[in-house]
């Protein structure tokens, strides 16, 4: 039985494709396993809101993920409207809302002002992102926090609704949130900058940790030997991989970028060398993006890159245990789940600067680098074996002592606490 009788409806507009092959990004695969845990531990009872709410106007997973920033903007309203009227329904009493997203939140001060008490999480900091990708990291959050204030009256109408999906929706969540839960503490550091009226006490910091899907050694060991037979990988590959959603701010293109400019060199690496981009496009720039990953790739003489898609379970797993190095080169990242998959699987990493990196990797087991510095990071790890050996198992020792599972909990405490 719960031990909490109030409901929590947890809001997700990524929510309810648990399972589906479809790239929907981190805070669905956290939604996903924030259900499947407090299944198992029932701390509470919880309603998923996701987009079924639509009825016969619901997105598929795949929809999702292929629409335009004006699609994915009337998606974002139409969910948001829904959810905040389902939610109104019910008694704010014996209800807690858990909203997985901020942009595709519910009304927030609607919500507020019926008495309902809110815990956002924040999986990215929205108006970060939007500075990072489509500022090109020109300006700092706050100051786009404080230039948006200014702006706003004199936007055209379609770009007022676009944009304040970004930071309106932002600010409201924070103000109405009886608490806001991040993933690291330099993403908190950024929100009370840019918005210092914020309470310190609110923004909360709840680092995801890895779920222990249960497979055994021999199970990952003959998914690898598949994997090599399907591919045709030589033993004697050193292989590089990456696993995210293809879009504009994973940075693919600056991995692929990197190994170029080392075939022109004259010490590349004197054994095979195999890159797997695991991933499927994803939101509005995706598709895009893809092709322009393929061509870049295409250029390649001496590296062998494959596409395999979207991976996971027991093939994701397998693919950590095959390569050499994960690379993760993304631009902006909030924190580092695949990251931190791989660190659990023992593969050494190589990381663009980002908080997202940061708040995960250590010296003991990757390298934290500038865009300009990835080459030569992958150069020097993959010409030290035993390093690499070295680094594997302090990033297994490391990643295995942060369980998803705490993070549940954690979680579930607040929010039978939040009153």
């Amino acid at each position: 039985m719960a031990s909490d009788s109030r409901r929590v409806v947890y809001v997700a507009a990524h929510g309810g494709f648990a399972g589906e092959p479809v790239a929907l990004g981190g805070g669905a695969a956290v939604c996903n396993m924030l259900l499947a845990e407090w299944e198992r531990t029932r701390p509470f009872e919880v309603d998923l809101l996701g987009p079924a709410i639509l009825g016969a106007h619901a997105p598929s997973a795949r929809d999702l993920i292929t629409y335009s920033e004006s699609n994915y903007a009337g998606f974002c309203a139409a969910f948001s409207r829904a959810a905040t009227d389902e939610i109104l329904r019910r008694d704010p009493s014996g209800t807690v809302v858990l909203s997985n997203d901020i942009s595709e939140g519910p009304d927030f001060a609607r919500l507020s002002a019926a008495g309902f008490p809110i815990v956002t999480i924040y999986h990215v900091d929205v108006v970060a992102y939007v500075t990072t990708i489509y500022g090109r990291g020109l300006i700092r959050p706050e100051t786009a926090v404080r230039w948006y204030k200014i702006a706003r009256r004199v936007l055209p109408a379609p770009l007022r609704r676009m944009s304040g999906l970004v930071f309106e929706q932002q600010e409201r969540s924070l103000r109405f949130s009886r608490a806001v839960i991040v993933p690291s503490g330099e993403m908190r550091e950024v929100l009370l900058r840019c918005y210092p009226w914020a309470s310190k006490d609110r923004v909360r910091v709840v680092p995801w940790g890895v779920a222990d899907e249960g497979w055994t050694d021999s199970e990952i060991r003959a998914e690898a030997a598949r994997l090599r037979t399907e591919f045709g990988i030589p033993h004697e590959a050193r292989v590089l991989l990456t696993l995210s959603r293809i879009s504009p701010e994973k940075g693919q293109d600056l991995l692929l970028e990197a190994l170029a400019d080392w075939e022109r060199r004259g010490d590349f690496a004197d054994r095979p060398l195999w890159l797997f981009l695991c991933g499927d496009a994803a939101y509005m720039q995706g598709q895009r993006f893809l092709a322009k990953l393929k061509n870049l790739a295409a250029g390649l003489r001496r590296t062998r890159v494959i596409f395999p898609g979207y991976v996971t379970g027991l093939r994701k797993r397998a693919f950590f245990s095959l390569a050499d190095l994960y690379v993760f080169p993304s631009r902006h990242e909030s924190y580092g789940l695949t990251l931190l998959e791989a660190l659990r699987a023992g593969t050494p990493a190589v990381c663009v600067d980002h908080h997202g990196a940061r708040s995960v990797m250590r010296e003991e087991f990757g390298r934290i680098v500038k865009p300009s510095g990835l080459l030569d990071a992958i150069v020097s790890l993959l010409g030290d074996e035993e390093m690499r050996m070295r680094m594997a198992r302090a990033a297994g020792a490391y990643a295995a002592e942060r369980s998803f599972s705490a993070s549940a909990e954690s979680l579930a405490g607040i929010l039978r606490t939040i009153r």
